[in-house]
């Protein structure tokens, strides 16, 4: 009777309110997927960046490189200064200018 009127509509409210907060739920977790999505290429591009300066920053670290080539021709490479401080830069150039390659074919598609 009446009380099972009321106890049918609690039923009914509860249900509705049980809806709105999944539907909230739904909204919500798809906003973080689309947060994630976006904010991905983002966070890929500040820590390329972050490291490559990083890295050209900073001195290369003192390697021992063993050559294949005789003592001669080593001792004329030894003998230049900051020889492996230049290869560094020729290598930090030439990276450089393979990206800008890349960069302008991807933007011509």
């Amino acid at each position: 009777m009446i009380w099972d009127d009321l106890a049918d509509a609690w039923n009914v409210i509860g249900h509705n309110i049980n809806d709105v907060f999944y539907t909230i739920q739904y909204i919500f977790s798809n906003l973080g997927a689309i947060f994630t999505i976006i904010f991905t290429p983002l966070n890929f591009a500040f820590n390329f960046f972050k490291g490559f300066f990083d890295g050209v920053s900073t001195a290369p670290p003192e390697t021992a490189i063993s050559w294949v080539f005789p003592d001669n021709i080593v001792a004329v490479f030894n003998a230049i200064p900051y020889w492996s401080v230049f290869m560094y830069a020729v290598g930090a150039g030439l990276a450089i200018i393979i990206v800008v390659w890349i960069m302008a074919h991807l933007l011509k598609l």
